[in-house]
Order: C-alpha cells, then structure tokens, then sequence
C-alpha cells in the first residue's frame, strides 16, 4: 500500500510522490526538509546528493528539485527502492538518480567510488546511538568532500558526537522531537 507526500520546494514544488504506507518509515516533515534546503540555500546547486535511509527518497528528490546535478539513493528495503525508482521515472528524474538496494553501514563502510557535496541520513530513531556510525565511516571512508556537509536527521534525546577524527559538528537544531545535526571538515566554511 502506498500515500502520497508533496515535493515542498524547488522547479517541482507542488508534485506528490508515492511513500509506502506500511513499515517503520518516517517521512521527514516539510518544516524540516524547508529548513534544510534554507540552510543549504546555493549550496545544493549542481552538487552531488546522498540520501543515506531514504525511505520515499523525498529529500533526495527534493534536492533535485533544487537543483542538484545527481542524487544517490541508498535504502535496504526493496519495496522502498522500487517505489524510489517509479517516482524518480514519473518526476523525469531517473537520468540523474542512482537507486542501491543496500544496507546503508555495509554500503558506507566500502571504499566510495565518487564523493559527495551534501550526505543526508535519516536513520531510524530506535538505532539510538548507533547513528554515530554514519558520522564515523563517513569521515573514515571519505564520502563527503572536503568542503562538503553531512546532515543527520535524528531523535533529539539521541546524542550525537560533537566530532569525529576530522568531522565536527557545526551546527544543531531542533525542530520538536526531530533535531538535525550538520557535520563539516575542521576548519572549513559553509
């Protein structure tokens, strides 16, 4: 079974999706997905996206919506990727997206074969602090580039490390039960 969400921004604000209506998925909020992309603002433009848990791909499809040059979906559940795959076909987006079928810390924790401007994770609240990990083989595989941005959807009792190894968190907002932390190399301004 399958509802429908609203793409909030970008040339395809306006246009639903289809998301599954069963299983443990958590759509991001349009409040936040708005917050995101105000915060990224030029930043998205032409960058390479990874949507790390990407459930509907919402956000990643979002960020294409705004302008992203590629977005890469990665999600464990195939009825989850399937849907990703007909709503970037219908969107016409299907020539700048990349669907894996993957478990997202065995995914992370190979050696990346491009690197990304913007990495997205939305991982589910009961990994608790186990979300840590997407911090971690981030920065140790370098995924994200050097001036890139690693944005963490979370529960806002999960603690998250404020750095790890080169990556450190830059900057923290809660919008009620949702938080969303923003990692970036030390010393680098975005």
């Amino acid at each position: 079974m399958s509802s429908e969400v609203r793409i909030s921004g970008g040339y395809l604000k306006g246009q639903t999706i289809k998301t599954l209506r069963k299983g443990n998925y958590r759509i991001t909020m349009e409040q936040v997905r708005n917050s995101i992309f105000n915060i990224l603002d030029e930043k998205i433009k032409d960058c390479n996206f990874l949507d790390l848990f990407a459930g509907s791909g919402i956000v990643g499809i979002e960020a294409l919506s705004y302008g992203a040059k590629k977005a890469l979906f990665v999600e464990k559940h195939r009825p989850a990727v399937i849907l990703i795959r007909e709503n970037l076909k219908k969107l016409g987006l299907d020539n700048r997206a990349e669907v894996y079928l993957d478990d997202v810390f065995t995914f992370l924790r190979k050696n990346p074969y491009e690197t990304f401007d913007i990495i997205f994770a939305d991982p589910p609240y009961e990994l608790g602090k186990k979300i840590n990990h997407v911090v971690k083989y981030v920065e140790e595989n370098k995924w994200l580039k050097e001036d890139g941005v690693l944005i963490i959807e979370h529960h806002k009792k999960t603690e998250l490390l404020k750095e790890y190894n080169s990556l450190v968190l830059i900057f923290y907002k809660n919008y009620g039960e949702t938080a969303l932390s923003f990692y970036s190399y030390k010393g680098v301004n975005t």
